[in-house]
């Protein structure tokens, strides 16, 4: 397991990775004051006979009133495109009452987190 940690206070936010030797990752995003299950997207690139479907294919689903899908959906596809590999992000990141400074905050560490991620994770496949 792969685990980077972001930011501080209200706004550090925990990534942590399982990987099944290659054949997919599960990423859990989880942070601010208020760690949680909101949000899972599962992404893959698609079968090579699959000509009509985008690079790669995402697939959500939210708890009622969260909004940690889109955040899920844009980290799985980051990773997905990086690794070639099937991935399912389950993502719950939440501040009280949160400002739009506040969610811009969050999703800036979440994309700095994520390419840390994946840099590491390329260095670690090209090592085996």
């Amino acid at each position: 397991m792969i685990e980077l940690t972001a930011g501080e206070g209200k706004y550090r936010i925990r990534l942590r990775v399982l990987g099944t030797d290659g054949n997919g990752l599960v990423v859990f995003l989880t942070g601010g004051e208020k760690p949680h299950l909101g949000g899972v997207s599962l992404a893959a690139i698609p079968r090579a006979d699959s000509a009509e479907l985008s690079h790669c294919d995402t697939w959500d689903v939210t708890l009622p009133g969260h909004k940690d899908k889109e955040l899920a959906r844009n980290i799985a596809r980051q990773i997905c495109l990086a690794t070639s590999e099937p991935v399912s992000v389950n993502a719950g990141i939440h501040i009280d009452n949160a400002s739009k400074e506040d969610i811009m905050s969050l999703n800036r560490l979440a994309e700095e987190i994520t390419e840390k991620f994946i840099k590491q994770y390329k260095e670690f496949k090209k090592e085996i």
